[in-house]
């Protein structure tokens, strides 16, 4: 399967029922210049909505399964935190200007970088609970658990791009 027929908003068969919004706003970004070495897989942008992590999902898993032949357990990992990362970021920060988070994957060597790009952070700001078996705020601790490594960038745009990098075992 290509992964661009996956999404909504590409060609197909269309219902009798009016349309919903499309959660991917643009469209699913080619591929460049992902090979051995590294590049960008892909790119999406979605709409900044709770509703959006299932798709930011599905396109990182069939992203990375295609373009990068990863197994299972990576796939599951990148899967995890992709939702993790997705839902921080429309939960608890501003939408970039037009709406939306764009959600992007690269091939570094042997790691899959995934970053999530949002407006910035919502006024006051948020703090991470002490407690691991808080009701909320687990995501941070999944990803230290999970992730290579991971940071943040304040663009001067007042966007910010949350990333976290899995490693990829292809015999590198």
């Amino acid at each position: 399967m290509d992964t661009l027929d996956a999404w909504p908003g590409s060609p197909g068969p269309r219902s009798r029922r009016p349309a919903e919004p499309p959660l991917e706003l643009g469209t699913a970004g080619a591929r460049r210049g992902g090979g051995a070495h590294g590049g960008v897989l892909g790119e999406i942008d979605l709409a900044s909505t709770p509703a959006a992590v299932r798709p930011a999902r599905s396109y990182i898993r069939a992203l990375v399964g295609e373009c990068c032949d990863a197994g299972a357990t990576v796939l599951d990992d990148l899967e995890l935190l992709t939702s993790e990362a997705v839902t921080n970021c429309v939960v608890h920060a501003l939408p970039r200007p037009d709406g939306t988070v764009r959600l992007r994957a690269l091939q570094v060597g042997p790691f899959i970088r995934v970053e999530v790009t949002d407006g910035g952070s919502l006024p006051g700001g948020r703090t991470v609970p002490d407690d691991p078996l808080a009701d909320n705020g687990r995501g941070l601790y999944l990803i230290q658990a999970l992730a290579r490594d991971y940071g943040t960038h304040q663009h001067t745009d007042g966007t910010t791009t949350f990333w976290f990098r899995v490693t990829v075992d292809q015999g590198w």
